[in-house]
């Protein structure tokens, strides 16, 4: 039998074949959470402008304290010294502020306490101390989080250029699907891959543009993808790829343009046929929810990495101890879905089945866990690492 190729190898010929628009767009800064930046960007003024005072106090001129501590019974507010609260600018004949809490403000008469002392420049942050003009604010290839926000808005860029989010079109396919809303009859069954594959791929940083239900039928097929094709970046076909009376997708992948590969050494999911059409890539994912949520993660989640130039995501993993056996063929890498228990003495795993089990029960769960290439079973008792779905502080009441 002709082995597979493995996901690398789809993915490295895939990439081979492939190289991606370049798209970027300026947005306001207040709006791009989440976004990637598509060049560095700098600092458009130095902040303090001229200096301010860096706690609560009143602001003095030094001078007047060379030789100790001045009178300041007849000294007049505006005049002799002023308020300067922490981060206020304050007027430039005073060029020292002493701290509220060695000063007595009553009926606009300053008092000091005893021994206070004065020297230039005391508790006074110069022009630039905090942001210095075209200091780097932002960096190309940066996710954009809530407090890289803050760094740009303190740097003056009201806008900020990235990439554009790709565009990637799910459609799914199948005669007996109905849509999340309606009732299925005898031989029907909820598109519930619409939901899975457009979360993922919000997740994932994509735009995504999911398609209604196409029917098996060659003629709807065919315009479905016409359509996705001239709208997306990426389309991804759902159902179809196997060898089924009516899975239509792969063969129309195959007179439409050129297939790369299909099958490859993954389960659930081996059916997966990836496809050039148009210079734009096309990923037909089987049906099964599981095989969804396999072929998104490894394959079209590395796609819109590419999009948008980041690397692929290190994620938490935790190591468990296998409490039942794993069995699977050394020819797959197969996709695990792991129930995590907390215990005193770290944490025990468990397979979830994904044939013969509840496929929501399957979703559900806290880790994952893929097979290694050439290793049959993995044996109750061993530690193996997992991926946490979820964060480990929701294992932590088990």
């Amino acid at each position: 039998m002709q082995q597979l190729p493995t996901r690398s190898e789809v993915l490295d010929a895939l990439f081979a074949a492939w190289t991606p628009e370049e798209k970027t767009e300026t947005i306001p800064t207040a709006q791009a959470l989440g976004r990637v930046l598509a060049r560095d960007h700098f600092a458009r003024y130095s902040l303090p402008v001229v200096r301010a005072s860096a706690m609560d106090g009143v602001a003095v001129d030094s001078s007047r304290f060379a030789n100790g501590t001045p009178d300041t019974s007849a000294w007049v507010l505006g005049q002799d010294f002023c308020r300067a609260d922490t981060g206020d600018d304050f007027d430039d004949r005073f060029d020292a502020v002493i701290p509220i809490e060695e000063v007595s403000l009553v009926g606009g008469r300053l008092t000091l306490a005893p021994g206070a002392a004065v020297r230039p420049g005391q508790n006074v942050r110069p022009a630039g101390s905090t942001l210095q003009k075209g200091a780097l604010v932002g960096q190309q290839g940066r996710r954009l989080r809530s407090f890289d926000l803050a760094a740009l808005a303190m740097g003056g860029a009201a806008e900020v250029e990235v990439w554009q989010k790709p565009r990637v079109a799910f459609l799914p396919t199948g005669s007996e699907l109905v849509p999340l809303g309606q009732a299925p009859l005898r031989g029907q069954n909820i598109d519930s891959n619409s939901v899975l594959a457009a979360n993922l791929l919000r997740e994932m940083g994509a735009e995504p543009l999911c398609f209604p239900i196409a029917a098996d039928s060659k003629a709807g097929l065919v315009a479905a993808l016409d359509r996705a094709l001239a709208e997306a970046d990426i389309v991804l076909l759902n159902g179809g790829s196997s060898k089924g009376e009516e899975d239509f997708n792969a063969r129309l992948l195959e007179e439409r343009g050129q297939v790369l590969f299909h099958w490859v050494a993954a389960a659930p999911g081996k059916p997966l046929c990836v496809a050039m059409i148009g210079g734009k890539p096309v990923i037909d994912l089987p049906g099964p929810p599981l095989a969804v949520l396999y072929g998104m993660d490894w394959c079209v989640r590395a796609m819109v990495c590419r999009m948008l130039r980041l690397p692929f995501p290190r994620r938490q993993t935790i190591a468990g101890k296998l409490t039942e056996p794993i069995a699977a063929p050394p020819s797959m890498e197969i996709l695990c879905m792991m129930d995590v228990q907390k215990t005193a003495g770290g944490y025990n795993v468990k397979q979830k089945p994904w044939r013969g089990g509840s496929m929501a029960d399957s979703l559900t769960a806290g880790a994952f866990y893929t097979t290694e290439l050439g290793t049959a079973r993995k044996e109750a008792g061993e530690t193996i690492e997992v991926t946490l779905l979820r964060g480990a502080e929701d294992f932590d009441h088990a």
